[in-house]
Formats: C-alpha cells, sequence, structure tokens
C-alpha cells in the first residue's frame, strides 16, 4: 500500500534518509567545491554561475550534493537554489482565466453524461461491449495536472538519483497558476511526498527528494497506480505523468496494463529515460506507448530542459 498520510510520510523518510556529506568529502568528489564555498556555511552564487558557464552538468552535481551537505547553512542555501533552476522557456500559449471549466469528453465512468457518439465510435464493429468503449462527458478544469513519479530504488542511486531530484524541483516551475501538482517517489512501496495539489511552494518537496536515500527494488507498478490514484482526484483537462526512471521493474507485477490504465482514463505517461542500456531503452519505450506518452532521454542534466519541453510542451 503506498504511504500517503504526512506523518507516515515524515516518519519513512528519517528511516530511509540520504547520507550527508562533509567538506572533506564533497572537496575531493567535486574539485570546484572550495571556489563554489569557500568556508562554513557558505554558498557563492557568482562562482556557481561561472562554473555553470564552463561545465553545467558538474554544476549541477555539485549543487545536488551541496543539498545532501552536513554543513546545515550551506544544506539549505543548496536547495533552495535548487528550487530555482531554469528549465527553459515556459509553456507555451495564453492562459485560461483562474477557474476556467470546460466540458470535455473522456473514456472513463466519472462523467455526468454518457457521450453516445463517442461510445459507439469506440466499440466500432466488435461484436461486444467493453469497459473501455465508454466514454461519458463531464466538467473539466481548463488547467494541468501532473504527477512527478520518481524512482528511487537502488537501480537509480547515486548520480541518477540526484539528476532525478533536480530534474523535478525544476519541473514545478513549469506549472502555470490553477495547474495542480503531484510527487511520488518509489521503490519496493510508494510514497506519496506531495499530494496533488495548486500550492505553487516547493521547498518542502525539495526536501523530501535531497532526503530520500535510493535504495531497495522496484515496484514500478505500484508506483503507476499511486500516480493514477493521485490524478483521479484532478478535474483538469489535461493529466500527465512524467515518470523519472530506467524502466527496469525488478519487484513489480508487469507494469504495462497500469500504463495502460493511464491512458484509457484520459491521462498521459511520459517517461524520462535515464539509462542507454538497451533493455532500459526498450522498457521505457514499452511504457511511453501503453500510456500514450512519449519518451526522452536524461542522461545528465543539461538534458532536463530540451527532455521536458519534448514531453510537455
Amino acid at each position: 500500500m503506498p504511504v500517503e498520510d504526512p506523518d507516515d510520510v515524515e516518519q519513512l523518510l528519517k528511516q530511509h534518509q540520504a547520507r550527508r556529506a562533509g567538506r572533506d568529502e564533497l572537496s575531493r568528489a567535486h574539485p570546484e567545491f572550495q571556489q563554489v564555498s569557500p568556508q562554513l556555511g557558505e554558498l557563492d552564487e557568482e562562482a556557481l554561475a561561472d562554473l555553470t558557464a564552463r561545465d553545467p552538468d558538474a554544476a549541477n552535481r555539485l549543487l545536488t550534493a551541496m543539498g545532501r551537505a552536513f554543513d546545515p547553512a550551506l544544506r539549505a542555501a543548496a536547495r533552495a537554489l535548487a528550487c530555482r533552476l531554469p528549465v527553459g522557456t515556459p509553456r507555451a500559449g495564453v492562459p485560461d482565466r483562474p477557474g476556467t471549466r470546460r466540458v470535455v469528453t473522456r473514456r472513463d465512468e466519472t462523467g455526468s453524461d454518457i457521450d453516445l457518439d463517442a461510445t459507439l465510435a469506440a466499440r466500432g464493429a466488435e461484436p461486444h461491449w467493453r469497459a473501455e468503449h465508454l466514454h461519458t462527458r463531464g466538467w473539466r478544469s481548463t488547467g494541468r495536472a501532473c504527477v512527478l513519479l520518481v524512482d528511487a530504488s537502488g537501480s537509480v542511486a547515486g548520480d541518477e538519483l540526484a539528476v532525478a531530484v533536480l530534474t523535478a524541483s525544476a519541473l514545478s516551475q513549469r506549472m502555470r497558476p490553477g495547474d495542480e501538482l503531484a510527487v511520488v517517489a518509489f521503490w519496493s512501496r510508494a510514497v506519496v511526498l506531495r499530494a496533488l495539489s495548486t500550492d505553487p511552494r516547493t521547498d518542502a518537496v525539495v526536501d523530501r527528494l535531497f532526503d530520500l536515500q535510493g535504495g531497495g527494488t522496484t515496484d514500478l507498478d505500484q508506483g503507476l497506480r499511486t500516480a493514477a490514484a493521485q490524478l483521479a482526484r484532478s478535474r483538469a483537462a489535461a493529466r500527465d505523468v512524467l515518470l523519472l526512471s530506467d524502466g527496469m521493474p525488478t519487484d513489480s507485477p508487469d507494469p504495462l496494463p497500469a500504463a495502460a490504465a493511464l491512458a484509457r482514463a484520459g491521462a498521459h505517461l511520459h517517461v524520462l529515460s535515464l539509462s542507454e542500456e538497451p533493455e532500459s531503452v526498450a522498457n521505457c519505450a514499452a511504457l511511453a506507448a501503453a500510456g500514450d506518452g512519449r519518451v526522452a532521454p536524461l542522461l545528465k542534466p543539461t538534458q532536463a530542459p530540451a527532455a521536458v519541453r519534448t514531453l510537455l510542451g
């Protein structure tokens, strides 16, 4: 069962907290650390910006590492900066007025009226009715509901999890007023780090993602079903799950039916593929196809803006 109660989530995160790094360890792992943090508690944003201009991937990895530092002041400064990471151009188009809604047809039973034309068209020449033939009409917000689904299993640990954390925190900036965002992490269990909400603040989610220790097996099916449960609460016309994963379900039922269920509910499953191994690439492509979505590679931090634009527009 997924962990959703905020108190239970906090307790679980304490049990699975990421290891902190001291200044000596950060210096050994990141040659530019002393320039960016010349003394205890200090983060020189100009030095970090200079590093970003020269080597943006190194800058992002260093920022992630500082977000897990023993030094509480440095850790807080790095996490605050991570909340402001740029992700490229904002969503295109003119935003709708807050509260605007419209009637839409969707492939599920939750609408107020049956859309007979769409239902008959879906059945076509099939001799028997099936549940997926049913189309209904109901009110939907014109905003977007998005669930960020972060694979925190042992197969996506270390640098890959750091890239996922930075991408997740940056993606939240793209949400327009009235859009809804949820964040779910999963490994052998699924944890709702942020329930679906229009609250634009992301600092609490960033803290939780930075503190989360990757490890364990990968129950991708449970992660997808937890994301679907979050989207089921939304009345938004556009509903997306953005999966950050290598697509390898190490201890999970076949995740493709859960991906297909998202598509049947009118949502899209997009996949940011964190590995270039052939089996992983194939799995991610299959998940996106089943979920009526798209897939984009995310092998290093600098690929995030283009990948996000490719998947979410």
